[in-house]
């Protein structure tokens, strides 16, 4: 029988020290194993505690700022992370975008990942699911229903491969966050999904096993 493992990565740590209770939260009580930092967000710094919590990986949130030069971008931010955690990053996914969707950001990543034996999200390391999550559309509705039990539970069902990772965006809401970004208190919903117990339980009835990006030793 094919083991089959989830990362479920809750993005955006430093956003806000509100988004960070929050992720730290559902990883001590919840399903999260993962997080990425965003190191020039106000709350980064708060980043360096997470050495704490042996069992979360701890990966860079590459939030690309100057596409005329993304390896410089790419080196100031890697920089800056090992600055504040005194560590390398576990892994590396990117804000906003996927790094297919530019051919700057793609090359740059690639061999980034190549070069540090790194995986990289969307670049082959393993599925990725984020239907889990809740953005506005062209027309600017918002389906608050994709952030729901069931939601969660369908995202699950989409882990076939070996290797699955659930993108999340958990936090607590404040009204830093409501000025800062679109996606302020669906974050809290997400949250109370995250850490309902019956998604521990659903996880290990689909075959599946919880693991983070420290677990699991790439060579490419």
């Amino acid at each position: 029988m094919q083991m089959k493992y989830l990362i479920v990565n809750a993005d955006d740590f430093g956003y806000s020290f509100s988004v960070n209770k929050g992720i730290i939260e559902a990883h001590e009580k919840g399903i999260v194993t993962s997080t990425s930092v965003m190191v020039d967000a106000i709350a980064s710094q708060e980043a360096a505690a997470l050495k704490h919590f042996p069992k979360l990986s701890v990966g860079l949130h590459f939030v690309v700022k100057d596409f005329s030069n993304v390896q410089a971008e790419l080196d100031r931010q890697i920089e800056k992370f090992v600055s504040i955690l005194d560590t390398k990053p576990d892994h590396v996914d990117t804000h906003k975008m996927h790094p297919t969707e530019n051919d700057a950001v793609k090359l740059v990543l690639t061999k980034y990942s190549k070069a540090n034996h790194l995986p990289v999200r969307c670049l082959g390391f393993a599925k990725f699911i984020d239907s889990f999550y809740c953005p506005d559309d062209e027309s600017g509705f918002r389906d608050e229903n994709n952030v729901s039990l069931a939601s969660l539970k369908a995202s699950i069902n989409e882990a076939t491969d070996s290797y699955n990772e659930i993108m999340c965006h958990v936090g607590y809401s404040d009204d830093y966050l409501r000025k800062t970004s679109s996606y302020n208190d669906l974050r809290e919903k997400e949250l109370a999904v995250i850490i309902n117990p019956m998604i521990k339980q659903y996880v290990v009835e689909q075959g599946l096993t919880l693991c983070n990006w420290k677990q699991i030793k790439f060579t490419g």
